[in-house]
């Protein structure tokens, strides 16, 4: 299959082009998809998101009955009886949103339990919640920094964190987990600036690797840097009970902040941050994504509250998806695929050309499995693979279809995707 796809990149800022003229442009981009039917937003469901899903396909109105392996529902909870019930209580008592932002009224009781259950659950003093992790990102990183201050981040964080770094302060970027140059960047900012924050990702959530955090908090406390973790991922999947990434390396009390979301593993939608008391409000009044954003509606609340509960209280959720996770991950190895450093239910199924990435996703779904292609921006250019979202609620014959399949379409099309 020859690579001829022309990527995002090859249609940004062209120079001497008007607004009118680069969107007309960027058509070229979008008609690339038609030849091989793949257009990555033109694919809906008519079920719920979840294990199993109906997929209206775009080109041709037929509904395909898949195993899905779309979702970051890790544990499963979103469909969770108590989950659900505990949504449509709060529905009941408080109604389905406080229409207010939380300094003019929208602030209410089960606000502040979520807050003190996710405090506890980082070995923090205090929380806030926002309306999603994007926007708890935007709220720190837009309004804690400055031009005096300089931000060390991991190449492979996030979106939302180099969107909130934007133009507010220095930045420095270093290679993925390169202890070594983090070293040499941190000696050679000391004493030049007001502040140095290191900040990652704990679980990196296109390759399912760890930041080696014990090393970062060593270094951050040798050059007097504080330290920000993005732990969107590893909340309810790492550490004893789900207490996440810093729980499971054990470095909760030298970690300045924890940033979370809810539309992982508590199933539900929503951000978070949390820290030391003093931080905290200092964030509460400062942060202009939640002070300027209605409030997180109840339902969300109560369900991510009780997601919090069950994941703590049934460990059986989490081990259930890190068995999954390691069925898939030998599964593939054995048979040739290349999953790359991944450590967590994350798998990435590395294909490294997109024409090839998002035709094997259409064959796939011909087939009965939906997967979703991550090609740039998503990814860096030529390293495009399928994020494999695994769950608790897949059986092992979920697993075994989707890898007998998988095989099947890369020996018809001879699609090399094997070792």
């Amino acid at each position: 299959m020859k690579n001829d796809f022309l990527s995002m990149r090859e249609f940004i800022d062209i120079p001497d082009m008007s607004m009118h003229e680069s969107i007309e442009n960027f058509q070229n981009f979008i008609d690339q998809f038609e030849d091989k039917q793949t257009y990555p937003y033109g694919f809906m469901a008519n079920s719920a998101v979840s294990k199993n899903m109906t997929i209206v396909d775009y080109y041709t109105k037929q509904e395909f009955e898949t195993i899905s392996f779309v979702s970051n529902n890790y544990l499963g909870l979103s469909h969770h009886p108590k989950v659900k019930q505990a949504a449509i209580d709060a529905i009941e008592k408080y109604g389905v949103g406080t229409c207010a932002a939380p300094p003019i009224g929208g602030y209410i009781s089960i606000h502040k339990e979520l807050e003190d259950k996710l405090a506890k659950l980082h070995g923090k003093e205090k929380a806030i919640l926002f309306n999603s992790g994007y926007s708890a990102n935007i709220g720190v990183f837009q309004n804690m920094f400055n031009k005096s201050d300089i931000v060390f981040t991991d190449m492979f964080v996030h979106a939302s964190i180099y969107d909130g770094l934007k133009n507010n302060t220095n930045v420095k970027i270093y290679k993925h987990n390169d202890m070594d140059y983090l070293e040499l960047i941190l000696k050679r900012a000391q004493g030049n600036y007001r502040n140095m924050t290191i900040v990652v990702d704990g679980v990196f959530s296109q390759d399912g690797d760890l930041a080696n955090l014990p090393a970062i908090c060593d270094l951050a406390e040798k050059y007097g840097a504080m330290v920000f973790v993005d732990d969107a991922h590893g909340a309810g999947v790492l550490g004893k009970n789900g207490k996440g990434t810093l729980d499971h390396f054990g470095v909760e009390d030298r970690v300045d902040l924890v940033i979370g979301t809810f539309s992982k593993s508590m199933g539900t939608a929503g951000g978070y941050i949390a820290g030391s008391e003093k931080l905290i409000e200092y964030m509460r009044h400062y942060s202009r994504s939640s002070i300027f954003s209605v409030s997180v509606a109840p339902a969300i609340v109560a369900a991510a509250s009780k997601a919090i509960d069950l994941f703590t209280e049934e460990p059986q959720h989490i081990q259930k998806l890190w068995d999954n996770a390691r069925y898939l991950k030998k599964k593939l190895v054995e048979n040739g695929f290349d999953i790359g450093n991944s450590e967590t239910p994350i798998t990435p199924l590395m294909i490294r050309d997109d024409e090839k990435t998002l035709f094997t996703a259409r064959k796939l779904l011909e087939n009965g499995i939906y997967v979703i292609p991550a090609i740039y921006p998503a990814v860096k250019i030529n390293d495009s693979r399928f994020r494999v979202s695994i769950t608790a609620q897949h059986e092992t014959s979920d697993l075994d279809i989707f890898c007998k399949l998988l095989l099947e379409i890369n020996q018809k099309y001879d699609l090399k995707l094997t070792n």
